[in-house]
């Protein structure tokens, strides 16, 4: 029986810079999969010439509603070519803050037994933050789990984590006064330094619940779902 360890991260402010924003700073409403691969790579201690292997899979669990502000700032830059006065300037910046986010998060695969035991004891090897390093947070509530596979043939799912829409056949369910949002682009592999390869959209609750939908069936899926006493399903990718 595979098991998986769960860690919540809160605070007050989270950004998670869209790539293709430049004279403003939008942020995507959630963490994304690569910042939250750098995370956990933060506690165990990988630099940028080590990372999580392929096989490692996390998930993540809204607990609160998303909430976004915009705020101008005085941001510190600096210009890629010359010197002298010009070579730094302070620029008046409008930035997308999260605002209060509470995540679940779940991860299995390689060190799991380390990363359980650093985040139990409180340590990490590099701060863990939220986005931005203005944006501090501390792992919390930590558990070690079991799951199991969800059996195969079920055409309905209930799951309580975020799920990449390649995953959702047709449209989920919108019963009870619940909402459906779609984030794209998001980077799907980090390769090492500032190289990337991939990206997937993602469906989510943007009130933090469920969502309830027929999962597709897809060949050599880079997701799968698993039950997990106490958290029901919960989506890995």
């Amino acid at each position: 029986m595979s098991r998986i360890v769960a860690f919540d991260l809160r605070g007050s402010l989270a950004h998670f810079r869209r790539p293709d924003t430049l004279g403003t700073h939008a942020s995507y409403p959630f963490i994304t999969r690569t910042a939250l691969r750098g995370l956990i790579g933060a506690v165990l201690g990988l630099d940028g010439s080590e990372l999580l292997p392929a096989q490692a899979r996390t998930g993540l669990r809204l607990c609160s509603l998303v909430r976004t502000v915009a705020q101008e700032l005085s941001l510190h830059g600096k210009k890629w070519t010359g010197a002298g006065p010009n070579e730094s300037f302070h620029r008046p910046t409008a930035i997308e803050l999260v605002v209060n986010p509470h995540y679940r998060v779940y991860y299995t695969g390689p060190r799991l037994d380390e990363l359980a035991d650093r985040l139990s004891r409180g340590q990490s090897v590099y701060h863990t933050y939220l986005g931005s390093a203005f944006c501090l947070t501390v792992p919390e509530r930590i558990e070690v789990k079991p799951t199991e596979p969800v059996p195969a043939g079920v055409n309905r799912l209930t799951c309580a984590t975020v799920v990449p829409s390649a995953a959702v056949g047709g449209t989920p369910n919108l019963s009870n006064g619940r909402r459906v949002a779609r984030v794209g682009g998001l980077l799907l592999d980090h390769l090492g330094g500032r190289r990337f390869r991939g990206t997937v959209s993602v469906l989510y609750d943007p009130d933090g619940g469920p969502l309830t939908f027929a999962p597709a069936e897809v060949a050599d899926a880079f997701w799968e779902f698993r039950q997990v006493p106490g958290e029901g399903v919960v989506c890995l990718w």
